[in-house]
């Protein structure tokens, strides 16, 4: 596999018609492309080449262009519980449009919008997510109160207009799958069931009861350098809820978790860490 590389950054940009007079050019930008009408946006240069690739139309509307490649893998859900943490002590914070799943292109997105006053002026935000594997995009267009209308539909034909290039992990996958799919006990605090088709459900324990469960997809490497992980010493392991149910009742799920497993010390169990909470847990194959 590529090595993944860790935070936000620009993978690559090429204007491949950038001296002709046709308004549409070709915009590629890590594993993005898509058509920008340069009748409508005008390209901002940064002095950073790590910068997101920024558009401004002739109201000043801002649209920005977000790709990187990260250390877990990715759900577009985090990324936009990532800005409601941002604005969490701003009062002015407001949602107009609620996360919501959507297909462009073959491939599935998130919209979302809010908006926010920053001292005198109101900012309203419209925004796309993608999320797989290792690699994360985003789409974001900012405008004034005011001068949001005269840009919005412009700024989603661009956004429709996106085409993903899927960085697989599948071979990978492949290798981490012979040792995790399986029935396990994790020493009362559960019982895993991985399965070949990617699924999993976390039941409370071995009863497999499910009116006390989880359930939904997983992903799963052998190596990743950003965590010093080698082919041989851990296994990465990340869950995407679907579904929670306590005592029979739904619960609000969050959108992931990621866990790295030890492969030491396998007559004691292998070890298991949320990366997140630093949650322990002790893994017995059954």
């Amino acid at each position: 596999m590529k090595k993944v590389l860790q935070g936000l950054f620009i993978v690559s940009m090429v204007f491949i018609m950038a001296g002709c007079s046709n308004k549409s050019h070709p915009v590629i930008i890590g594993n993005l492309s898509f058509d920008i009408n340069t009748k409508v946006w005008k390209h901002v240069k940064s002095i950073d080449e790590n910068a997101p690739l920024e558009f401004r139309d002739s109201n000043n509307n801002s649209l920005v262009i977000n790709v990187s490649q990260e250390s877990t893998y990715q759900h577009p859900l985090t990324m936009i519980s990532f800005i409601e943490t941002l604005f969490y002590e701003n009062d002015s914070f407001q949602v107009f449009v609620e996360p919501k799943e959507l297909s462009v292109n073959d491939t599935t997105w998130y919209e979302y919008g809010y908006q926010f006053s920053d001292n005198t002026t109101t900012y309203k935000v419209y925004q796309r997510y993608y999320g797989k594997f290792y690699n994360a995009a985003s789409v974001s267009y900012t405008a004034t109160l005011d001068s949001y209308d005269a840009g919005i539909d412009e700024a989603i034909a661009l956004m429709s207009n996106i085409k993903v290039e899927e960085i697989r992990n599948d071979e990978n996958e492949a290798k981490a799958k012979e040792f995790l799919v399986g029935e396990w006990d994790l020493d009362g605090k559960g019982y895993l069931v991985l399965l070949e088709d990617g699924t999993y459900k976390w039941y409370r324990d071995g009863s497999k009861n499910e009116k006390n469960m989880h359930y939904g997809s997983y992903g799963c490497d052998i190596e990743n350098s950003n965590m010093n992980m080698f082919e041989g010493d851990a296994i990465y392991l990340v869950i995407f809820p679907e579904g929670l149910v306590v005592d029979g009742v739904p619960q609000a799920v969050q959108a992931k978790n990621d866990f790295l497993i030890s492969l030491d010390n396998e007559n004691e169990g292998y070890p298991m860490v949320n990366i997140a909470t630093y949650s322990l847990y002790t893994m017995f194959k059954q």
